[in-house]
């Protein structure tokens, strides 16, 4: 019984400090993949869910777009996104979701973690990739987000696959609010 109300006591604690934490999923998507596995962080988490999107989309034609974000990444452009959500200041913990290009995270992702939105927050990253897993998608985050707390421990997923997304991202909300 003791170790029953132990067990109580704890999780009470843990999801009164889930509730003052408040959390944001952002993540951006071309195919749906990525959109899938932000979802299912936000169920797990209880988060808010924003949708980065581009200023101007990219083309509709797979080849244009593949060439288009390639040459976006070889010259470092940051592509205007829409603006976030205007309340983001009151976030502390920001899931950031993206799709793996060429060994990174997509450039309208980078153009969030890049525009001073998030100093100060603790981000938690996780991609979806076509086979060549996260590469160096999460030690890019740390460098792009300068004055935020990254934890480069994040998950990568196969195309539409999620598996152990909703253990992990109860794991990493749990360390970020301790």
């Amino acid at each position: 019984m003791k170790n029953f109300l132990m067990a109580a006591l704890m999780g009470t604690t843990l999801m009164a400090n889930a509730v003052e934490a408040k959390t944001l999923v952002a993540y951006f998507t071309l195919t749906g993949n990525t959109e899938k596995a932000a979802q299912i962080v936000t169920e797990e988490t209880g988060a808010d869910l924003y949708k980065i999107e581009l200023v101007t989309p990219y083309p509709s034609e797979y080849k244009a777009q593949t060439e288009l974000a390639k040459k976006e990444l070889e010259a470092g452009t940051l592509p205007p996104i829409k603006p976030w959500p205007d309340n983001i200041g009151d976030y502390d913990v920001v899931f950031i979701g993206s799709p793996v290009w060429w060994g990174t995270m997509a450039t309208p992702v980078r153009t969030f973690l890049a525009s001073g939105v998030l100093k100060d927050k603790t981000v938690i990253p996780f991609v979806t990739h076509g086979g060549g897993g996260a590469d160096r998608s999460f030690a890019d985050a740390a460098k792009w987000c300068e004055g935020c707390k990254v934890n480069t421990d994040g998950w990568s997923g196969y195309s539409r696959i999620t598996f152990g997304l909703k253990n992990w991202a109860k794991k990493k909300l749990n360390e970020a609010i301790k």
